[in-house]
């Protein structure tokens, strides 16, 4: 259990090890970088504190997921009408959700609200490849993941796919 909460709390496996044992495995491990609560989101990735590049609120963030599963629902509608979509706006979301992440690094929501998602291993490449962008869609699809969050706003969805989403206006 001690390695998901060195996890959840953002040692994010820089300390992890290829010890045998727990003991050797303590005696081996590097401390994480120090992290004064005081600093702001995004900091100790060396992003700036306010404007394009910073950390997204989780406001906006909540606010691109409730977008993105109007849009799903909307786009499922008009492929099932007269019909409910049913399932069809899970599809839908799931799609909208991995390829455009995938390829370009954002959803149509958060293109509309000036967000998008980074690799924090390649911040300069688009997208996050599509491995990635499944483990952050199957994460995000129960929600609760995604409002757990560190303190530089990463739900467990960014930690597991170690990205982070930032503002890019």
């Amino acid at each position: 259990m001690a390695w998901f909460r060195e996890w959840l709390e953002g040692s994010g496996g820089e300390g992890r090890t290829t010890a045998a044992t727990p003991e050797a495995a303590e005696t081996q491990r590097t401390p994480p970088p120090e992290i004064t609560e005081e600093g702001y989101p995004g900091q100790r990735f060396g992003l700036p504190e306010e404007g394009p590049g910073s950390v997204a609120t989780l406001g906006r963030r909540g606010a691109q997921f409730l977008l993105d599963a109007v849009l799903a629902g909307v786009l499922a509608a008009l492929f099932t009408y007269p019909a409910l979509p049913q399932n069809w706006s899970l599809l839908t979301w799931a799609i909208l959700m991995v390829v455009p992440v995938a390829v370009v690094g954002a959803t149509p929501a958060m293109v509309l609200l000036g967000m998008r998602v980074v690799r924090l291993d390649r911040p300069e490449r688009p997208g996050v490849g599509p491995l990635w962008a499944l483990v952050r869609t199957a994460s995000v699809f129960f929600v609760i993941p995604a409002l757990i969050v560190d303190h530089d706003s990463r739900g467990i969805q960014d930690r597991a796919s170690r990205t982070v989403v930032v503002r890019s206006r």
